[in-house]
């Protein structure tokens, strides 16, 4: 019998889960495994994250963590469960002597641009049968509707450390934070950035605080110099930061599987501008405000009427607060067990 800490459930109801992680740097998606994997291991079963990356030194993951040579079957250890994290991983994951292997979708990833080369390789890995989690509504019905598969929802989970910092109105001089690398093209930083041009241009005094997992580059430098810029933040530091600033810019493009940024920034209870892409939409409706994919201007008229009016600043604040209730680790467990179970009991 094994402790979940505070019950006791008996080893026959529990499962071996094996997550399996092309990479181990700080990324969303890849903080979004290890924090599922977390919690499945209080729910009780044992789980391991195995990848040929580094053990990262941003996310304490215990004694479960694997480093292995290759993702081959004579490197991954026996388990009920495979998941795989990426489409790369979902030929190792299936080919395992042992268990089943369910697909974590985070994102589909024939829908980047960068990548053309790979997408038929994409679209036959995604032709496999197998049972699905996918972090998003729009992700769990395009794997439905283009692939055939049968879907969990299994979002992510926001720990405690994402919490306001009591604030009940912007800062005199605020703090607009713009998150993610400007190279990630599909972030949107760069409209982020001509967004805060224009906001500066009308007069709006404000400092930009950028985050990212690089360093600052020239190219990002020549189109507008921050106030600040942090880059390769562990998620307690981030959290903290987030709470500090005043409100998030949030431009993704429509391959955005899930949006993590809005999430954390309404969490923080910061006001949130984000793009008008299904996966925003899905869970942030009626607390962040939306703008049009790449429509800069459309961006600083949303950002200036919330950080020169209180009033409204503060519902947005409440509203996002509101909307990130529903992906605490209470809320999300659950559902990451039954989905371990659901799949562990198809035929």
């Amino acid at each position: 019998m094994w402790s979940t800490g505070g019950s006791a459930v008996t080893s026959d109801n529990l499962l071996s889960i094996n997550y399996v992680l092309e990479d181990t740097s700080l990324y969303g998606g890849v903080k979004v495994v290890f924090h599922h994997a977390d919690l499945l291991r209080r729910c009780g079963h044992r789980v391991r994250v195995v990848s040929p990356g580094p053990r990262p030194d941003w996310y304490d993951v215990g004694d479960d963590f694997v480093q292995v040579p290759a993702l081959g079957a004579e490197h991954i250890p026996e388990a009920d469960l495979h998941v795989a994290t990426f489409w790369t991983t979902l030929a190792p994951a299936c080919s395992l002597p042992s268990g089943r292997a369910v697909h974590f979708c985070q994102g589909f990833e024939a829908a980047l641009e960068h990548n053309t080369e790979h997408h038929p390789a994409i679209v036959e890995a995604y032709s496999r049968l197998v049972p699905t989690w996918a972090v998003s509504a729009p992700l769990a019905e395009l794997n439905r509707q283009r692939f055939g598969r049968d879907v969990r929802l299994t979002p992510p989970a926001l720990e405690r450390f994402w919490r306001p910092d009591g604030r009940l109105e912007p800062n005199p001089r605020p703090r607009v934070l713009v998150p993610h690398p400007f190279e990630f093209y599909m972030k949107g930083v760069e409209t982020a950035l001509n967004a805060v041009r224009a906001l500066l241009a009308r007069g709006v005094e404000l400092d930009l605080v950028r985050l990212s997992q690089w360093p600052l580059s020239d190219a990002e430098r020549s189109l507008l110099e921050p106030a600040e810029f942090h880059h390769d933040l562990p998620p307690r530091e981030v959290a903290a930061l987030v709470a500090g600033c005043d409100l998030v810019l949030a431009p993704s493009w429509a391959s955005e599987g899930f949006g993590l940024a809005v999430l954390e920034g309404m969490a923080c209870g910061v006001p949130v501008v984000a793009s008008e892409i299904p996966s925003h939409q899905s869970f942030a409706s009626g607390a962040a405000v939306f703008a049009p994919v790449g429509d800069a201007d459309a961006f600083a008229a949303a950002a200036e009427r919330l950080l020169t009016d209180p009033v409204r600043w503060r519902r947005r604040r409440e509203a996002g607060l509101r909307a990130a209730e529903s992906f605490t680790e209470e809320v999300v467990a659950p559902l990451l067990d039954d989905a371990a179970r659901w799949a562990a009991g198809r035929p």
